[in-house]
């Protein structure tokens, strides 16, 4: 007679932890994004995008383009939200994969004064990049592909998947991101909310 053995692994669907975040959070990160939190999201976006952006800027300039871009962030992560049914925790996961992207950018400026990937005129490819890998990560399936990304983008879907690559790539190929990771920067957003 066979004997089963039972192993039991913990897997965090949403990389949340039950000690750290309150039953409404951990609610709250498998439903779609709240106003809240894609307003708090994007005002800690635009402080990590802004820094690689505007950092030579004279500071009235830069607050300036910091309105500007926290308008556009959020118009977008609205935009994906309603349409694409962005959680909370693929919201998270997102920031956590463009600051990991301008913190790759950063060493690799100190490398090669050439590499510069994130610009004015391709944050909004930086985001949409960020979305999908973030979706594919955290959902079984999607059913947004690059195809629907490019077609509601109105972006060439050739240059999407190329984008998709180039930024997956400036990861090393590691978009992984551990739990204790998702909590710091979950409170981390949270704190913008007070701002």
């Amino acid at each position: 007679m066979l004997k089963y053995e039972l192993a039991v692994i913990p897997i965090f669907k949403h990389h949340t932890d039950k000690c750290n975040l309150n039953t409404k959070d951990i609610r709250a990160m498998e439903l779609p994004a709240t106003q809240s939190l894609i307003t708090s999201t994007s005002k800690y976006l635009v402080k990590v995008i802004s820094n690689v952006l505007y950092s030579k800027e004279a500071p009235q300039d830069q607050l300036q383009k910091n309105e500007s871009l926290l308008l556009k962030i959020k118009s977008f992560f609205s935009y994906i939200c309603e349409f694409a049914w962005l959680t909370g925790s693929e919201l998270i996961y997102t920031i956590y994969l463009v600051k990991k992207l301008v913190n790759s950018e950063k060493e690799n400026n100190r490398k090669d004064k050439d590499c510069i990937m994130i610009s004015e005129n391709n944050v909004g490819t930086t985001l949409v990049c960020a979305v999908i890998l973030a979706m594919k990560i955290l959902r079984d399936a999607t059913s947004q592909k690059n195809s629907w990304w490019a077609k509601s983008f109105e972006m060439n879907l050739e240059l999407l998947n190329q984008s998709e690559l180039a930024f997956f790539a400036q990861l090393d190929f590691n978009a992984a991101m551990d739990e204790q990771q998702f909590i710091r920067l979950h409170n981390q957003i949270l704190l913008q909310s007070d701002v």
